[in-house]
This record gives structure tokens, C-alpha cells and sequence, in this order.
């Protein structure tokens, strides 16, 4: 089993969107755990992911993921951070 350990996470434009969305950046840590023939756990680090997600939600309501942007596609948080800009002018107010 893969086990995700979220180890950071940042808000963007939180002054800039609408209240009812958030663009998220996390960093994911990755474990592959297994049990061994033995019985013993095994913990062995796997990659790092980093993604910024859109996120969309009501008041007293469950948040969904708009988009998804994972950040091995481009060449920083910066370069996303630009293309949802451009391409969810939407969700800013």
C-alpha cells in the first residue's frame, strides 16, 4: 500500500478569489508499506509529490477538486500559479 504523508501545504490568492474556492499547493511525502513473510512491517520511502489543486465548496459543504495540477508537468509553482490565472478566471473576484 502506498501511504501519502501531506509534510506542506499553502494557500495562493486567498485575498483574490471568490469565497467559495481555494487554489491549494501540497506537498505529498510517499511510503510504500508492506508486510513482509515474516510479519515484521516494512516502511520504504518512495517520490515526492507536489500538486496545486482547485478547490470548490458551499458553505456547509464538502470541498471538491475543480483541477489538478501536478508539478513534474511544469517548471515551478509559479508556472501553474499563471496558468490558473489565465485559465479559471472564474474563480477570482
Amino acid at each position: 500500500m502506498i501511504v501519502h504523508d501531506l509534510v506542506e501545504a499553502k494557500e495562493y490568492f486567498e485575498n483574490e478569489t471568490k469565497n467559495d474556492y481555494l487554489v491549494l499547493y501540497e506537498k505529498f511525502q510517499n511510503s510504500k508499506c508492506d508486510f513482509e513473510k515474516n510479519g515484521r512491517f516494512c516502511i520504504k520511502e518512495a517520490d515526492e509529490k507536489e500538486v496545486v489543486q482547485i478547490l470548490h465548496g458551499r458553505e456547509d459543504d464538502t470541498l471538491y477538486c475543480i483541477k489538478n495540477y501536478d508539478l513534474n508537468d511544469f517548471s515551478s509553482v509559479e508556472a501553474i500559479l499563471e496558468k490558473v490565472k489565465v485559465e479559471h478566471q472564474e474563480i477570482f473576484a
